[in-house]
Order: C-alpha cells, then sequence, then structure tokens
C-alpha cells in the first residue's frame, strides 16, 4: 500500500520499539551501607581513643623507698580475709567496668602484695570475662596504712595510671577498718613500721606514755 501523503504542519514519529522505563534508583541498600560505615567509624575512633588513653596512663610505678620497719613494742597481723574484702569494695568504687569476682590477695615476703581477680562486662551484649592484677607496697605515713600501687594490669594491658582512684580508695578504707593512732588512758599508739610475709601484713605499734 501505498504511503499516505502527510498533512503539511503534521508531525511524524518515526516507528520503532518503545524503551522499557528505567526503575527509580535503589537508594534503601545504600543507605543501610553508609548507615553501617558510620556505625563501623565511630567503633573505630572510640577503640582508638580508648586505646590512647590506656596507653597514656600505662606503666610501671616506681617502689616507694622506705626506711626500715620499727619493731615498736605491739604487733599485730592482718590477713586475706580483711584485705580482701576491703579491695574487692574498694575496686568496685573506683570505676572499674563490670562486675568484679574472685579476689585473691597473695604476700611475698618484704614488703609486696598481690591483688587479683576477674571483671567480667558486656559489648555489644556479648559477655566478656578479664583477669586483672594488682601490685602494692605497704609502708607507713604519719602513722597510717598506705598501700602504694607498683602496677596494674588489666586484661594484659598496663594501665597503672587508671588505679589511683583504687589506690585512694583502699587507703582510706583501711584507714578506718584499722586505727594508725589511738589514744586510750595514759598511753598514745602509733603504727611505725608494716612488712608483708608469705601469709600476712605485720604491722608494728609503739605505745609512749603521753604527758601529764
Amino acid at each position: 500500500m501505498a504511503d499516505e501523503p502527510t498533512a503539511p504542519g503534521e508531525l511524524v514519529t518515526p516507528e520503532g520499539p518503545t524503551s522499557p522505563a528505567k526503575p527509580p534508583p535503589r537508594r534503601r541498600p545504600l543507605r543501610i551501607a553508609f548507615a553501617l560505615l558510620t556505625f563501623l567509624i565511630g567503633i573505630v575512633v572510640g577503640g582508638a581513643a580508648v586505646l590512647l588513653i590506656i596507653f597514656a596512663n600505662s606503666g610501671t610505678n616506681h617502689p616507694i623507698v622506705t626506711h626500715p620497719s620499727e619493731p615498736g613494742n605491739i604487733t599485730a597481723q592482718v590477713d586475706a580475709s580483711l584485705i580482701g574484702p576491703i579491695a574487692q569494695q574498694s575496686l568496685e568504687q573506683s570505676g572499674i567496668p563490670g562486675k568484679i569476682s574472685n579476689i585473691q590477695v597473695t604476700f611475698a615476703e618484704g614488703s609486696e602484695m598481690t591483688i587479683t581477680g576477674q571483671y567480667q562486662y558486656t559489648v555489644l551484649n556479648i559477655p566478656v570475662t578479664q583477669q586483672f592484677t594488682i601490685v602494692l607496697q605497704p609502708g607507713v605515713d604519719a602513722c597510717k596504712l598506705q598501700l602504694h600501687i607498683i602496677k596494674a594490669n588489666y586484661g594484659g594491658i598496663p594501665v597503672t595510671g587508671f588505679a589511683t582512684i583504687f589506690e585512694n580508695t583502699i587507703n582510706q578504707k583501711l584507714h578506718d577498718a584499722i586505727p594508725s593512732t589511738i589514744a586510750n588512758g595514759t598511753y598514745a599508739i602509733c603504727m611505725v613500721g608494716v612488712h608483708t610475709q608469705p601469709n600476712s601484713i605485720t604491722i608494728n605499734f609503739t605505745a609512749t606514755p603521753r604527758s601529764a
């Protein structure tokens, strides 16, 4: 059949296959991926900040140079049954993350005691259990028992700088439990020396007559 003539001014649309309409771009997976990437970056940055703080506060404190323990004229012994509960309370009040358990206190001959235990916390609802070790040096300052932290290790990372709060807390609790000075009648009693042995701490006191 012959082609019909086209009227003047009439547009002619070329015949051909019609391309299907493109679907709208998928943006939901892209948003999820972006949110996940942001979350991971936050974890990395937060972890790096924590590690930076830990390493900035890590290390080992030097033992304090102390005078030889004075013998005194009154001797008392303190063992793990007293120090263990005080250590646990002090750790719980010092901002240590998680639940503290399995506290053990051991003593070495001379001037060293060690506190070990576990603390459990959760990361993304996953329980994590870490070991900790705190090594302390007992001494006497102005008639008061003082525990000085030599080193502290949490989960294999030395964090001696973080243990300052614990040191202050346990010393205060020991001062409350073991009076350093006692005035009774005509005698004043003062703590003058301390040393450790395998099962306990020996504390020496001096009783002196009070002036009239």
